[in-house]
């Protein structure tokens, strides 16, 4: 995994270098887009407690332009109720009684993760914008479940094999890179509060443990691969 986040800090450089080189020489003929008195801020997305996750967004401006570079810290953590049910039986859900419609059990959720996006403002008020850029989660997930084996024994002097299930608590790792595009609405307000709200889409590729389960369930899972609907909303403020 040192690998890909290797690979994804160096494009994430790549991009932003281009980009800033382009708003530089953007900046050298007169402005088409009204000045800002902000150059850095900071915001949180609320919608992401129900996910389990505190996010927050640190913007810096690059240069006077309408480019944004975008890092936004993520920090997973959730310990439900140690009731012990069966969750799993060989890595397969059991009979979907204990567990919700739109994700899989688990009894504890650690994790974090860091994205990365690129942010231009579309017009010259500088309310509409565009997003675009990579990120990298990981996940430390506990379940409860039971998995099965072959054990040998022997009776009246014949040898037999037994499969028996043994109950317990497992652990499930998994890598999570990301690709995400993305629009939203800012409004411009020279003051420091910020207000802002975005939709895209995300395409999400997981890598975990195959004799585990997957928590894959559907696209709101943390095991999930494929494409994702992004929203959500922000509030913040901005300095200097």
């Amino acid at each position: 995994m040192r690998k890909i986040l290797s690979f994804i800090l160096l494009a994430v450089w790549f991009v932003a270098s281009h980009v800033y080189a382009q708003d530089q020489v953007a900046n050298a003929r007169p402005p088409r887009y009204l000045s800002t008195p902000k150059k850095y801020t900071f915001a949180i997305q609320p919608f992401q407690w129900l996910n389990n996750c505190w996010r927050s967004d640190f913007e810096i401006r690059l240069g006077d332009g309408p480019g944004w570079l975008q890092f936004s810290p993520i920090i997973y953590f959730k310990n439900q109720e140690e009731d012990k049910p069966n969750y799993f039986y060989d890595g397969k859900n059991d009979a979907g009684r204990y567990h919700s419609d739109w994700r899989d059990p688990f009894s504890k959720l650690k994790g974090g993760g860091l994205d990365i996006n690129y942010k231009r403002f579309l017009n010259p008020g500088r309310s509409f914008y565009m997003a675009s850029g990579l990120s990298y989660t990981y996940f430390d997930i506990t379940y409860y479940g039971a998995t099965g084996q072959w054990n040998d024994y022997t009776e009246d002097g014949l040898p037999y094999l037994e499969y028996t299930y043994t109950a317990g608590y497992h652990s499930q790792h998994i890598n999570r890179v990301s690709v995400n595009h993305y629009f939203g609405f800012q409004p411009a307000i020279r003051s420091a509060f910020l207000f802002d709200m975005f939709w895209g889409l995300s395409y999400r590729h997981c890598f975990s443990d195959k004799d585990k389960p997957a928590f894959n369930k559907s696209p709101f899972s943390y095991g999930y691969s494929g494409p994702a609907f992004m929203m959500g909303i922000r509030f913040g403020f901005g300095i200097k």
